[in-house]
């Protein structure tokens, strides 16, 4: 599925220059009716999207332990702030009691859901260092240059003119300079120095698997931007709505492995044409601007993952389209 991300903060403008009102806000001037709780063809929609993105959300929450309780008061914070910045970005007043009513919590909880701390926003590591650091892991194990005569990534010496980690990296990286790649491949294990200046590969990928706290927090990242996507394209006229695309088919599940090998190619080359296009765009920072400094809290970029539906947890097989657009009408 590929999809391109938008994200705003509060003061940003819009795609076309103009202060952005938040995407709460868009509904009042919008296609899309002011209140949706009034729309009663809206409720088996919104809760067949509820349910589709809740199901793996709680599937990983049970796997760690994460009770309904808990859950139930990170929702409520959640909707306790989101009302709050509705409200807001309404020029309304806020105030508990509105909150309660556009929420449905109870307005007697809510001064100590306000009043307590937010964690500090998740803040990834470079998308571009760590996109770089797997190009250049890629390399490694692809470019005969740097194999053994077997066809294995060989131990390379970290610095030199000829086969070395320097060299790699200058091939594959796209001018990051190579200590930078070294740190990173070393801090997420896939890499090992071998004294001063030799080092070998442990893995092709920039990850061993599983799960950590790490790639918990990317995963709500991306999970977050596309939903911010989502909520931009519903509340906004065709012509400013961002690509959204989505196939889906049964396949022979012999072919999984090709599948993953043939996506990643074609992602790492569709994500440098659009880190291309980005950096050629980058905000001016020029004080004399009518909006100020407003233009430059605008960010844009895409993502690329693959979509597996596959037998459930049950052993059912979960339902698929045989060819469906992100709009679920059938591809002809």
């Amino acid at each position: 599925m590929l999809y391109f991300c938008r994200k705003n903060r509060r003061g940003a403008v819009d795609l076309h220059g103009r202060p952005s009102q938040g995407g709460l806000a868009r509904v009042a001037d919008s296609h899309v009716p002011r209140s949706l709780d009034m729309q009663s063809e809206f409720r088996p929609a919104l809760a067949y999207m509820c349910r589709r993105i809740l199901h793996p959300l709680v599937r990983i929450l049970v796997r760690f332990g994460v009770s309904a309780g808990e859950f139930k008061s990170i929702v409520d914070s959640v909707y306790a702030h989101a009302g709050k910045e509705y409200l807001e970005h309404q020029g309304g007043r806020v105030s508990y009691s509105r909150l309660a009513v556009i929420t449905g919590i109870n307005r007697s909880v809510l001064p100590a859901i306000m009043a307590a701390p937010r964690e500090g926003d998740f803040q990834p590591r470079s998308s571009t260092q760590l996109h770089r650091a797997a190009r250049v892991l890629a390399g490694w194990h692809d470019d005969r240059d740097f194999q053994t005569a077997a066809g294995r990534p060989a131990v390379l010496p970290v610095n030199g003119t000829r086969r070395s980690f320097e060299q790699l990296t200058r091939r594959y990286s796209g001018g990051v300079y190579y200590w930078t790649i070294l740190a990173e491949l070393e801090r997420v294990g896939a890499v090992k120095r071998l004294g001063d200046n030799r080092v070998r590969t442990n893995r092709r990928s920039l990850s061993a698997g599983g799960a950590s706290a790490e790639s918990l927090m990317t995963a709500g990242e991306v999970t977050g931007d596309l939903m911010n996507t989502l909520d931009h394209n519903l509340c906004s006229r065709t012509h400013e709505q961002l690509p959204v695309k989505s196939l889906v088919l049964p396949v022979d599940p012999r072919s999984l492995p090709l599948f993953r090998a043939q996506v990643e190619r074609r992602a790492d080359v569709l994500l440098e044409q659009v880190e291309s296009f980005l950096q050629s765009h980058r905000p001016e920072h020029s004080t004399t601007s009518p909006l100020g400094d407003q233009h430059q809290s605008l960010t844009l970029g895409t993502a690329v993952f693959a979509v597996l539906r596959g037998e459930d947890r049950n052993g059912k097989e979960r339902p698929s389209a045989e060819g469906t657009t992100a709009t679920g009408r059938r591809k002809r």
